[in-house]
């Protein structure tokens, strides 16, 4: 039973919870270090998010198609168009389409509605005899569609007539074998075509007239022929895209290419065909665009200066030792914008001289300035124009000449490519990392372009990051942060019941007090009734 001061007259309760107050000190300091410890958690994690940007960012401009500065226009998009890379040399080229590539096709030779009601390719074929007549003799008899590749080798399915199924239902088993075929039925001319996917020319079957067919039926053919009008001597074989290309600086020579696509690449020129030229020789015009190049580079370099004085900054902040981190108790007392003035001074300095970042911004300056060895007239960023600013105190950061970036771009985008994303030779890189060699690491890290240097720096520091503050992934046993949290969460624990045995203690201190003081003015009582009394 605890007494609260009736015989003493003491305010025990406000006592104790004084004394109590000074006690809780060691406890407050255990809630601020891991309120600290988690800001300082949450500040790698923002810094982490931020780095997969530049991430990101440095990606960007990996492909070589991103840094494509060539612009190829065909004269008459209405029969082909045309795209190049970075190798095309600007310039005006002859191109003319002599045939289109298209497909093997077999379509009903008539409609295969005979009656009085319109067909319906969904419904079940034995509910549709007013459309076709009775199919009851067809239900349950085989057919088989058979295709080539271009070796020869062929594939076949065989195909099982069920009325009680629709039209759809039955091709469908065409549809999805292997064979290469698709077969569907057009309402709106009443047909079923049967036709390869692909376009093209391949190897086929003769026929009894020596004809090669691309799609060969067999077995019973009654449902094919009788019901859908398909016939074997229908079929359109399907033919290869033939076009000529003539380039002027090598006048008087026609490079001729055949292509079971329409989609054909004549060195760094890509022409996607859909019509003849009808014999004419059309142009496409190769020419500069280095916008988009510039402003990828450009987006890159800027994301890489934000990240730089991101990093700058948070290494630099000055640690306020006078501000920890404010305590349930202390936040009540003062109002919410002094609250959140001291929070700021409380965090700052979370990452000072952390040396994680601070050795990613030196090997990401390496990254940058080191030569790389490629084929390409470029092998340093100053040669195309990016160079730090003349300000130390910007830490590295790059600044971009327009005109000779530009210029670069358009001289030689390929080279440029390169300097940002050479890739080390593959006799290299095969060899397993723990097997290399010092000398074959750093011939590696000369043959790799910036962008796969940084992000290979970028990556590396994530993973140390995510080590040591972990992420949403990850619990507190798995990073070296979240360890120290659950070292703190027991400190506070353990103290936690400490402070109940003293508190305890207290009371039972104070109620022996109160009980003695009790007898003893009882005594005292009991003392002066006879004293009194015997007068």
């Amino acid at each position: 039973m605890q007494i609260g001061g009736l015989a003493s007259g003491i305010d025990t309760e406000s006592m104790i919870k004084q004394l109590m107050q000074v006690e809780r000190q060691p406890l407050d300091r255990f809630f601020q270090r891991k309120q600290t410890v988690e800001w300082q958690r949450d500040a790698y994690r923002d810094m982490n998010l931020k780095l997969r940007t530049l991430e990101e960012s440095a990606a960007s401009i990996r492909l070589r198609s991103s840094l494509n500065t060539r612009v190829a226009n065909s004269s008459n998009e209405q029969m082909f168009s045309v795209t190049a890379n970075s190798s095309v040399q600007n310039g005006t080229y002859n191109f003319k389409v002599d045939q289109v590539a298209t497909k093997t096709r077999n379509i009903s030779a008539a409609n295969i509605t005979t009656g009085s009601t319109e067909f319906s390719a969904s419904t079940r074929l034995d509910a549709q005899t007013d459309a076709v007549g009775d199919l009851s003799a067809y239900n349950g008899t085989q057919f088989s569609v058979k295709t080539f590749d271009t070796t020869g080798a062929a594939k076949e399915v065989t195909v099982t007539i069920d009325t009680t199924k629709s039209l759809n239902e039955n091709l469908k088993q065409i549809n999805d074998s292997d064979i290469g075929v698709r077969a569907y039925y057009d309402s709106a001319f009443d047909r079923v075509v049967i036709e390869r996917k692909e376009t093209g020319e391949f190897n086929g079957e003769l026929d009894a007239d020596g004809v090669n067919r691309q799609i060969v039926f067999g077995g019973n053919t009654g449902f094919l022929n009788d019901v859908l009008n398909i016939q074997q001597g229908n079929e359109a074989a399907g033919v290869n895209a033939k076009v000529e290309f003539q380039n002027p600086l090598f006048a008087g020579e026609t490079i001729t290419e055949e292509s079971r696509s329409n989609r054909i690449t004549i060195g760094g020129l890509t022409f996607n065909v859909t019509q003849p030229t009808n014999g004419v020789f059309e142009t496409v015009n190769v020419s500069s665009n280095t916008d988009a190049a510039f402003d990828k580079i450009k987006a890159f370099v800027d994301n890489y200066n934000e990240m730089i004085a991101e990093i700058q900054t948070k290494l630099s902040e000055p640690k306020h030792r006078d501000f920890p981190p404010l305590t349930d108790e202390q936040r009540q007392e003062i109002s919410e914008r002094e609250a959140e003035l001291w929070d700021e001074k409380a965090k700052s300095g979370l990452l000072r001289r952390d040396p994680m970042l601070s050795s990613m911004l030196t090997q990401m300056r390496n990254d940058i300035y080191t030569p790389v060895s490629t084929s390409g007239q470029f092998n340093q960023i100053t040669q195309v124009g990016i160079t730090t600013t003349k300000n130390f105190r910007d830490g590295g950061r790059l600044e971009i000449d327009e005109a000779k970036l530009r210029a670069a771009l358009e001289d030689d985008p390929d080279s440029v490519h390169q300097l940002f994303n050479n890739v080390a030779d593959k006799t290299l890189t095969d060899v397993k990392p723990e097997d290399r060699t010092a000398e074959q690491q750093g011939e590696i890290q000369s043959q790799t372009g910036i962008v796969g240097r940084l992000r290979t720096t970028i990556n590396d520091t994530i993973n140390k990051v995510v080590s040591r503050a972990g992420n949403n992934n990850r619990t507190n046993q798995q990073f070296t942060l979240g360890r120290e949290l659950l070292n703190v969460d027991n400190q506070i624990n353990n103290f936690q019941r400490r402070l109940a045995q003293i508190e305890q203690r207290y009371w039972s201190q104070f109620t022996r007090m109160e009980t003695a003081m009790n007898q003893a003015n009882a005594q005292g009582n009991a003392l002066m009734s006879q004293l009194t009394g015997g007068m």
